[in-house]
């Protein structure tokens, strides 16, 4: 499939793999919330990465055909960035995985929970502050096992909504009032064997003890409340 791609360089050793049903100037956009995703990440996080490789899709059924995802995904990231173009939202998405890739390429590999709500908040990403989901999230979570190992884009539609939401939830209950926070919890992550289970910081574990958990989903919602 890949090789019927389109292939041209991006930055010095990167390439830019386009779905050939795209037009010739579908790239041109693309590169520019790239370079916008580059400097955001940088604003937020202070990490630099190389570039990684990026795969421009038409349709969400190809990107999907092409990985092990469920279908309600339009992007990810997999030591390259695969994302569907032609979506209104493509630059919350480009930036979503471009943090994932800086987050990854400087060993902060998990927990699962931590590069998921890292990559929402920095892309702003706001869908998840809907009260029935935050009710559902506060009122009976997901295990911090889950939250730490899952795959997300691999659970069922469902199933994955509601990580990303106690995912954006627990990072949101981490920096809440603290600006320098994303920072704080970027430099909390681990590598490979301290994201496995046991090592978490007893900070981060804290996050869902029962009264401190719903405690600070009401906060969050109290928060948007004017905006409903």
């Amino acid at each position: 499939m890949v090789s019927r791609f389109r292939d041209e360089p991006w930055g010095d050793s990167a390439r830019l793999y386009v779905d050939p049903r795209l037009p010739d100037d579908a790239p041109l956009p693309l590169l520019y919330h790239l370079e916008q995703a580059e400097r955001a990440v940088f604003a937020q996080l202070k990490l630099e990465a190389r570039r990684p490789d990026v795969f421009a899709y038409l349709d969400t059924e190809l990107l999907v055909a092409a990985a092990c995802t469920n279908r309600g995904v339009v992007a990810y990231y997999d030591d390259a960035l695969h994302v569907v173009t032609t979506r209104p939202d493509i630059q919350a998405s480009v930036l979503h995985e471009y943090t994932h890739h800086v987050l990854m390429s400087h060993g902060k590999l998990g927990p699962a929970w931590a590069q998921e709500g890292i990559a929402m908040h920095v892309a702003r990403e706001t869908w998840w502050l809907d009260p029935v989901r935050l009710e559902q999230v506060r009122d009976a979570p997901m295990s911090l096992e889950v939250m730490e190992q899952a795959v997300p884009y691999t659970l069922r539609t469902e199933d994955a909504v509601l990580f990303y939401v106690q995912a954006a939830s627990m990072v949101g209950c981490f920096v809440r009032g603290d600006g320098a926070g994303l920072r704080r919890l970027m430099d909390a992550m681990g590598t490979a064997e301290e994201a496995a289970p046991g090592g978490s910081s007893d900070e981060l574990s804290q996050l869902l003890e029962p009264s401190t958990w719903q405690s600070c989903i009401d906060a969050l919602m109290r928060d948007i409340s004017p905006l409903r």
